[in-house]
């Protein structure tokens, strides 16, 4: 998957756009290794004018908080595929309500859903909180919450 966006990256990018329709940051939370549907949710933004800033795998949400300010991001997606990771996710919806982000939180990958992420994490958040179910959605939703 990473060899290919690679090979494709370099064809998209045929201009910089002076400006983005936005700043997301995307990470696999803490204790996760799976990333290709990040990666694909990624690649489909980044192809609708989005930037990324990709964290990669396994990050703590105090790297996540620190990105959230100093790289001035306006939606920011977490991603993570098996069961633990439900738990970091919540984690960083605290963390974010503590600092007060107020900016919109996605929630991504195999073991999430739309129940766990109303019933879970959006109550830990006061901040726009949406499960998105794959990345053929991810526009539609980012741009809607950033109109």
């Amino acid at each position: 998957m990473k060899k290919a966006i690679s090979i494709l990256e370099p064809l998209m990018l045929t201009g910089e756009s002076a400006q983005t329709n936005g700043r997301v940051l995307m990470a696999t939370v803490k204790g996760d290794v799976h990333d290709i549907g990040k990666n694909i949710v990624g690649v489909v933004l980044k192809c609708n004018n989005y930037e990324i800033i990709d964290l990669g795998v396994q990050v703590p949400w105090d790297r996540i908080l620190k990105t959230i300010r100093e790289e001035n991001i306006d939606v920011v997606g977490l991603s993570g595929l098996i069961t633990p990771s439900l738990d970091h996710m919540v984690n960083n919806a605290k963390q974010m309500e503590i600092e007060k982000m107020g900016i919109p939180l996605l929630i991504g990958g195999a073991t999430t859903s739309k129940i766990h992420t109303a019933v879970k994490i959006e109550p830990n958040y006061s901040g726009p909180t949406v499960h998105v179910l794959d990345a053929s959605r991810s526009v539609n939703v980012v741009s809607a919450l950033l109109d």
